[in-house]
C-alpha cells in the first residue's frame, strides 16, 4: 500500500510540476508581451510629450501676439479721432460719359472737352484701342464751372 501511495504521490508531483512549468511558460510569454507594450507606450508617451512641448511653445508665441494685439487695440481705443459727419452727396471731379456709334478715343475726348491722354488715364482698360463701342461708358473730367 505504501508503494502504491508513493507511486500515486510521485505521479501527482510530476503532473503538478508539468502544470507549474506550463503556467511559468505562459507567464513568461505574457511578461514578454507586456514588456513590448510598455516599450510601445513609452515611445507614444515620448512622442506626445514632444508634441505637447511644441504646442506649448506655439501657445506662448500666440499668447505674446494676442497680448501685443490687445495693447494695440487698447491704444487705438484711447486715440479719439475727430469725426465729422458728411451729409449729402460727394462731389468727385469726374463723371461718366457715353460714346456714340463710330466714336474714336480722340474724337470722344474732344467732344467731352478732354485730351486723349486724360481719357486713357481715367479708363486704363482701353489699352491702346482707338475705336469705341456705341453706348460704351467712360470716365471723363467734369467740365469746369
Amino acid at each position: 500500500m505504501a508503494v502504491l501511495g508513493l507511486i500515486g504521490l510521485g505521479a501527482y508531483t510530476v503532473i503538478a510540476l508539468q502544470d507549474r512549468d506550463a503556467a511559468l511558460a505562459d507567464l513568461r510569454a505574457e511578461r514578454q508581451s507586456l514588456r513590448e507594450q510598455v516599450g510601445t507606450l513609452v515611445g507614444e508617451r515620448d512622442t506626445l510629450v514632444t508634441e505637447l512641448e511644441a504646442a506649448l511653445r506655439i501657445g506662448e508665441r500666440l499668447s505674446k501676439r494676442v497680448d501685443a494685439l490687445e495693447a494695440n487695440l487698447a491704444e487705438a481705443r484711447e486715440t479719439r479721432l475727430e469725426v465729422r459727419e458728411v451729409r449729402g452727396t460727394a462731389d468727385f471731379p469726374i463723371q461718366r460719359a457715353m460714346a456714340r456709334a463710330g466714336d474714336t478715343v480722340a474724337g470722344f475726348a474732344a467732344r467731352e472737352g478732354a485730351t486723349e491722354d486724360v481719357v486713357r488715364a481715367l479708363n486704363p482698360w482701353l489699352d491702346g484701342s482707338t475705336d469705341l463701342d456705341a453706348w460704351q461708358t467712360l470716365w471723363v473730367p467734369k467740365p469746369g464751372e
